[in-house]
């Protein structure tokens, strides 16, 4: 396969200056030595073979690569297009380097993949049993599924165009989602590597990780107040930490750095699979060539925009990929973003952990908090992190954002408001409620019970009774169904 010129650097699997050329081994055993044809003349019939690639000289294009084997050697080089030797012609390889002749060989079958790229696709698929384009894949799935696995195994695989539009809730975000034949290759190498990668993630680390979503790490926030007040009996503060722009500023070189010297250093540990090491376990040449597919895949090249041009009008240019520094930026929107997202500060929670020895400290992507007794000590720790994440993962800190609180006067975290004793819905969050609720009478019967209740089981999680009960009489819910005592489930008339 001919080297992508337009791909980032620093890859692992693949350099800079890789040929395109073919192997023997892509030429059957019982394929003939036809030997050549010049002019009228037959030469070296049964004794020499020659296969022909579609790769011609740059510098002469009247030469093209041609591999020559005999019964004691094999050679490849450049010769002339127009000798009549193209016998039989074969598809391009890839090799590392221009003193390398080792081609990539990947460890997995054909039959495994297969069936690790049908378990992908069951899970890129959830929640989008309706959409037009998981039906249009699903009308021709045997097919998609094995063009994708042999696009895989034969380098050949590259992502087509994302769809990119901008949402308002719960904020003005910019999303590229990916088609979904990308979507599969993306929950594909989800599955190989997630746990591997989790096992170097901190304790509060919360975001896409099973177990560990938001009401964990509301949980975990007000564990550590309890803890460091001493159940609110002495003061306590909490150093909240923002990043400007985080997707868009994530720099892809050091990500891919991060994410191989990762999977390195977990190569030797026992692995969550079935099996020893995860160096047993998964074919890494495999996960370093999906690793380098996705990460440096530039999700703008040829996207599709939905909507007018006017809705990025209000989108600041930092939160968008369009005006991302080269080499940087991760969609919002795909399932592998959100795992790289992770990696990536994994390298400040552990030096934050580690380093600067703060015990009672999370994060939930882009923000942390530490929970400190002295609040000049949290202080001091702003320009060090400040300083840590401009050095090694060039992000900057979000001066405006990045406050520290009295954990007495309440601290909101994640759509929730953390006082003494007790934890609120965020007003912000509330505002979102309060405009749903307001439009649900419009919706048919069965859409109204779901939405409703939706609403009701965010707030179950918080201490609002009051709350739901002015918002079902404001919205006069009550009209169309009835609600449990506890306010907690609706039930609309007739059903």
């Amino acid at each position: 396969m001919v080297n992508n010129k337009k791909s980032c650097g620093k890859l692992k699997c693949l350099h800079e200056h890789s040929l395109p050329l073919f192997s023997i081994d892509d030429c059957p055993k019982s394929v003939p030595a036809a030997g050549y044809r010049n002019g009228s003349s037959l030469n070296n019939a049964e004794s020499n073979g020659n296969y022909w690639s579609s790769t011609p000289n740059e510098s002469n294009t009247q030469n093209a690569y041609e591999l020559n084997f005999n019964s004691s050697n094999h050679n490849v080089d450049w010769n002339n297009r127009n000798n009549g030797q193209a016998v039989r012609p074969v598809s391009e390889l890839t090799i590392k380097s221009q003193q390398n002749d080792d081609f990539r060989h990947f460890s997995i079958s054909g039959t495994q993949l297969l069936q690790d790229l049908y378990k992908a696709y069951k899970d890129a698929r959830k929640s989008k049993r309706g959409k037009i384009y998981q039906l249009a894949f699903e009308l021709a799935l045997e097919d998609n599924l094995v063009k994708l696995r042999d696009e895989l195994l034969g380098d050949s695989y590259n992502p087509l165009a994302s769809t990119c539009f901008v949402i308002h809730d719960p904020k003005m975000r910019e999303i590229f989602a990916a088609d979904f034949r990308d979507r599969v290759v993306h929950h594909l190498f989800y599955n190989y590597t997630h746990k591997l990668f989790e096992r170097t993630f901190i304790y509060d680390s919360y975001s896409c990780i099973t177990g560990r979503g938001t009401h964990f790490g509301i949980a975990r926030l007000s564990h550590h107040i309890r803890s460091v007040s001493a159940g609110f009996s002495k003061p306590c503060y909490v150093l909240k930490i923002d990043i400007c722009g985080y997707f868009m500023s994530i720099n892809r070189n050091k990500l891919l750095d991060i994410c191989g010297n990762t999977l390195e250093k977990m190569k030797q540990h026992k692995s969550d699979m079935k099996g020893g090491t995860w160096g047993e376990t998964l074919d890494y040449p495999f996960i370093h060539y999906l690793l380098n597919k996705i990460i440096c895949s530039n999700p703008i090249e040829n996207c599709r925009m939905l909507g007018k041009r006017d809705d990025w009008n209000n989108l600041p240019t930092e939160k968008s990929l369009f005006f991302a520094p080269m080499n940087c930026g991760l969609p919002i929107g795909n399932l592998s973003s959100q795992l790289f997202s992770n990696i990536y500060l994994n390298e400040l929670d552990q030096y934050i952990k580690r380093e600067l020895g703060c015990r009672h400290y999370g994060r939930y992507v882009d923000d942390a908090y530490i929970v400190d007794c002295d609040m000049d000590r949290l202080k001091g720790f702003v320009p060090l992190i400040s300083n840590f994440l401009n050095s090694r993962l060039h992000l900057k800190i979000n001066s405006r954002k990045t406050r520290i609180y009295d954990a007495r006067s309440g601290v909101e975290f994640l759509g929730a408001y953390i006082k003494p004793f007790r934890t609120y819905i965020s007003n912000s969050s509330l505002k979102r409620i309060k405009k749903k609720m307001a439009v649900m009478p419009q919706k048919d019967v069965k859409s109204l019970q779901a939405s409703v209740n939706s609403c009701l089981g965010v707030m179950s999680h918080y201490d609002s009774y009051c709350i739901r009960k002015v918002l079902i009489y404001s919205s006069k819910l009550w009209k169309y169904g009835r609600f449990s005592n506890d306010l907690l489930n609706y039930k609309p008339f007739g059903r």
